[in-house]
């Protein structure tokens, strides 16, 4: 196991919170197409799950992540 200074502990905590709401937003669009398609979701509806996080979401995902990694209960 290495040693990793804060910035490094930042920084990949940051890219794990990117990649769960990449892969979040990708479920989302996945089954509210699938909806659409059935019938069951409006254009609308298709519309606002395409829309990306925004930084503001990433930041918020990321500091939840790294109060869990540094809490120390």
């Amino acid at each position: 196991m290495t040693n990793k200074n804060p910035f490094e502990i930042r920084s990949e905590i940051l890219e794990m919170a990117k990649d769960y709401m990449d892969k979040q937003t990708q479920m989302n669009i996945d089954f509210a197409t699938k909806m659409f398609d059935a019938g069951k979701k409006t254009a609308e509806e298709l519309q606002v799950a395409m829309t990306p996080y925004s930084m503001d979401d990433l930041m918020t995902k990321a500091k939840e992540m790294y109060t869990f990694v540094s809490d120390k209960k």
